[in-house]
């Protein structure tokens, strides 16, 4: 009895466990604070506002690393941690639908995308790069291109154009621009409509200085239901809305000189290749349980809706009533005024019923919607660029800055570091700007 009573204490104990760390997890409105600085470009602020949640995660570990990336962060302990980490986690499986792909299992059950993965470890190489340890950034941009290049699947390879970019720079930054040019060929090949990466893939001369600026807030998800096949499935379609303008950057330094920054495609294949390892994943597991929310939000409505009708119904009957009784009154009476007017109220009883069983259906609609709306929980790496503008200079530069060419405004960047020097910054380039 005892014994029993142990294990199913053990048990217990590990669901509630099970329950703090599911409550726990951050949500849409955690970030609305930091979000909001973020998109104002002010990113020591946006770190101040940062959530307590799930500290440690992968997600908040690489949230806070790119932010602090523009708040010249010096302490990347814990990035550096959860890139060994993820070196130990990282599994490679198969679907019907991507067929092969590779993700990083963590504690929290949080399954990351390739794209976060890969995204982690060059953003780590900048670190690195940045307090001149080129050793451990090499490491760092050799696994990167791994991932890339692996052969251990050709068929469902993840391969972006955006993050080869981001993997040439950090090549650049540690003096390598033969294999830069490896990552910008691929970059182009890609992303052929993106003909200005011609003009580094076959340069033999690296440049003096590049300029690499992330764009955009970083998109949110939304509710985008579709009808196909599987119904359930359909309902949870998410999709993803950028606010980025793609605005015209230019760069200039205190010598005169001057040019234009290029524009890489939208990071959009991330999201949605990020959607569809997420359901691939979870498919039985999430489409069992969203079934069971289905069920349970279309049982809730049904009720309320059927109260509301009942009552609608009531209140019409009992206006219909009175006006019926008016209207006898005015017969009795004969009176036409009297008659008249209840029959001006029993219709309008009727109306009233038909408003108020109209406006319960349109609430129930609404309801039931934001019953099956899974995007304020969704979880994916949030703060990571919707596109990058990409430039460089075939002389020294001395204090060179980065400016919108519409506003004139200048951006967001930290101090140039690497063997040859890479200028990074951020611009939210929002319609506030």
């Amino acid at each position: 009895m005892v014994k029993n009573f142990r294990k199913l204490s053990g048990i217990l104990l590990i669901l509630l466990s099970l329950c703090v760390s599911c409550s726990s997890l951050l949500k849409r409105e955690d970030y609305i604070p930091t979000k909001k600085e973020w998109s104002n470009g002010n990113p020591k602020s946006a770190l101040d506002h940062f959530p307590s949640g799930e500290k440690g995660s992968l997600i908040t570990v690489l949230e806070k690393a790119i932010i602090g990336l523009f708040t010249q962060e010096k302490d990347f302990s814990r990035l550096q941690d959860l890139a060994e980490e993820n070196k130990s986690r990282l599994r490679f499986s198969a679907s019907r639908e991507l067929r092969s792909f590779f993700y990083s299992e963590t504690p929290e059950g949080y399954y990351a995308s390739e794209a976060e993965v890969i995204f982690l470890h060059i953003l780590l190489g900048f670190y690195h790069a940045k307090k001149e340890q080129y050793e451990e950034a090499l490491v760092e941009a050799r696994y990167a291109s791994n991932l890339l290049n692996g052969e251990w699947s050709a068929e469902g390879q993840f391969d972006d154009p955006n993050l080869r970019i981001l993997l040439a720079s950090l090549w650049i930054a540690c003096g390598e621009w033969q294999e830069a040019k490896i990552d910008l060929r691929a970059a182009l090949k890609l992303s052929p409509k993106s003909s200005w990466l011609r003009q580094y893939a076959f340069s033999d001369q690296s440049p003096k200085n590049i300029f690499l600026i992330f764009g955009g807030p970083g998109p949110e998800p939304f509710m985008d239901p579709e009808t196909n096949l599987n119904f359930v499935r359909g309902l949870r379609k998410l999709g993803f809305k950028f606010t980025g303008e793609r605005s015209e950057l230019s760069w200039s330094d205190l010598d005169g000189n001057q040019d234009k920054l290029y524009l890489s495609p939208s990071t959009q294949n991330w999201y949605q290749r990020h959607l569809d390892r997420d359901n691939s994943i979870h498919e039985i597991i999430d489409d069992s349980k969203y079934f069971q929310l289905v069920t349970v939000s279309t049982t809730k409505q049904a009720s309320i809706l059927a109260g509301k009708v009942t009552g609608s119904i009531l209140v019409g009957s009992v206006i219909v009533a009175l006006g019926a009784g008016v209207a006898y009154l005015g017969v009795q009476a004969n009176s036409a005024e009297i008659g008249g007017a209840g029959v001006i109220i029993a219709i309008s009883g009727m109306k009233l019923a038909a408003e108020m069983i109209d406006r319960a259906i349109q609430t129930s609609k609404k309801e039931f919607a934001e019953d099956l709306d899974v995007s304020p929980n969704y979880r994916f790496v949030r703060f990571l660029p919707e596109y990058l503008w990409f430039g460089s200079s075939r002389s020294n530069l001395r204090f060179p800055k980065i400016l919108d060419k519409r506003s004139g405004k200048q951006i967001l960047q930290i101090t140039s570091f690497g063997k040859i020097p890479v200028t990074i910054g951020f611009y939210p380039d929002t319609k506030e700007d």
